[in-house]
């Protein structure tokens, strides 16, 4: 069963990554966003318990003095809108890679190879921005199409107790 942990700033700590492309936002595409932030996902695709994903987020994943984290429950709020950005099926995941390596070390065991990392990105967007305008910052500053895929959500469309799906990026025949 695939499992999300989210990790972003706590609410006191900079986001200098949201800083710049709020600041991209503006200088590219000359959209006015009042705030963005972000949010590393990893999709951890296998069995877990809940204590050994406590576990793994709490070691390797998350820095406890600037960072918070959830598991299987959205991180996100206050936003208008969500872009997420992961990599397309089959495409290299080298965070993703470094990730599994690191659950291995944490809990001591060779994790079989279908057993799989994968990492997104949340952008969350506030402002008073459109679809098409959020779009076109999703395919303009924040996603290259060629190997990455981005699904866009607005506040109201979200299921606030679970946030995004779940979407393992799984190369299938």
């Amino acid at each position: 069963m695939a499992h999300r942990i989210e990790v972003g700033f706590k609410p006191s700590v900079r986001d200098a990554w949201g800083e710049k492309i709020k600041k991209r936002i503006w200088e590219d595409l000359h959209y006015q966003a009042d705030t963005v932030r972000g949010i590393a996902v990893y999709t951890v695709d296998m069995d877990l318990s809940p204590d050994q994903l406590i576990l793994i987020a709490e070691g390797p994943l998350v820095d406890p003095i600037i960072q918070q984290y959830t598991i299987d429950k959205p991180l996100a709020q206050g936003f208008d809108w969500i872009v997420e950005v992961g990599f397309r099926p089959g495409v290299t995941d080298n965070v993703g890679r470094t990730a599994r390596e690191a659950i291995e070390l944490v809990l001591e065991t060779k994790l079989k190879e279908e057993e799989k990392v994968f990492t997104s990105k949340q952008c969350l967007i506030s402002g008073n921005l459109s679809r098409d305008e959020v779009e076109e910052i999703a395919t303009g500053l924040l996603a290259n199409e060629l190997i990455e895929r981005f699904s866009i959500t607005h506040k109201n469309d979200r299921d606030t107790s679970r946030g995004i799906a779940t979407s393992v990026p799984r190369v299938t025949e």
